[in-house]
């Protein structure tokens, strides 16, 4: 801890040279010094504020390093969920293009069927209309 000095002695002297008698400056110089070295022990130092400092620094970059791992660990946690519901929405869409291509496939299907029985139609028709413009 540092020392503070003190002269009592000197700090009467001025008092006596402001205008204050000898024995009245004695007597406040002495309850000066007697309270400064009863408070003394309050006295606050820079390297014991450094260290408190220090102290409370460390305790809030602990509690700073906490958070932001939490937030890292949530971050994480929404990135596989959304990746998740990604994947499941992917499956999903995969799913419908494929039912619609079967369906487009038996739509193709029937439109080859509906095209035959439409040929088969004007056949049976024109058919019988050719045969008696012919003969």
């Amino acid at each position: 801890m540092a020392a503070v000095a003190m002269d009592s002695l000197e700090y009467a002297h001025q008092l006596e040279v402001a205008g204050m008698p000898r024995e009245q400056a004695e007597v406040v110089a002495r309850g000066f010094t007697s309270m400064f070295i009863h408070n003394f022990d309050s006295l606050v130092t820079r390297d014991y504020l450094d260290t408190r400092f220090t102290e409370f620094e460390t305790r809030i970059d602990a509690n700073i390093d906490k958070r932001f791992t939490e937030v890292d660990r949530r971050f994480v946690e929404m990135e596989v969920n959304m990746d998740r519901r990604f994947a499941d929405f992917r499956l999903e869409v995969y799913g419908e293009i494929g039912n619609v291509r079967t369906d487009l496939a038996g739509f193709h299907s029937t439109q080859k069927l509906h095209s035959w029985m439409f040929a088969l139609l004007i056949a049976g028709i024109f058919t019988p209309i050719l045969q008696n413009l012919f003969s």
